[in-house]
């Protein structure tokens, strides 16, 4: 059998969504093929507000239960090219070619499917607070560190406010 080695450590082997690195290299290209005066490329961190709290208290079954579900609720509330991303503790999404306003309402209904509903774990199901990081940038010779730094500065924003809310870099 061989390993496709271009796509080995690309996938995070808890939840399979992208790695970090490999998001990275998605946003460079998106943001390569924006234009400077299109849409935008936008990305939204997302922090599972007490995840560190819940798995020191519960252990790593419910951090990791925790995980899967928000990442499955997180595939089910995308367009078909927009890409799911481990960030930290947390997720990313890259939203490619999207207007400011569209970036906003899709960080809003990630935040309400995120938070309607517990998600299931083995000590039954745990009602969630995320908080949420926007940042956008367009054109070739942007960078996605510079994207991926600002989204999080906005989700450590959203967090030291009390969690449970979207805080948008400007």
């Amino acid at each position: 059998m061989m390993i496709d080695r271009d796509r080995s450590g690309q996938r995070d082997t808890l939840t399979g969504t992208v790695t970090a690195q490999a998001m990275r290299r998605f946003l460079e290209a998106a943001l390569d093929l924006s234009e400077a005066d299109g849409p935008s490329v936008a990305l939204v961190a997302i922090g599972i507000d007490d995840l560190s709290r819940l798995s020191a208290e519960h252990g790593a079954a419910v951090a990791d239960a925790v995980l899967l579900g928000v990442a499955d609720r997180l595939h089910a509330s995308l367009r078909a090219h927009d890409l799911v991303g481990r960030l930290g503790n947390g997720f990313c999404i890259c939203l490619p070619e999207a207007f400011t306003s569209q970036a906003r309402v899709a960080a809003e209904r990630l935040h309400r499917s995120l938070q309607d509903r517990p998600v299931s774990t083995p000590l039954g199901p745990l009602a969630l607070r995320c908080s949420l990081g926007l940042a956008a940038g367009r054109g070739p010779g942007s960078s996605a560190e510079e994207l991926m730094a600002r989204a999080e500065s906005a989700l450590a924003l959203a967090q030291a406010a009390g969690g449970s809310r979207i805080v948008a870099d400007h």
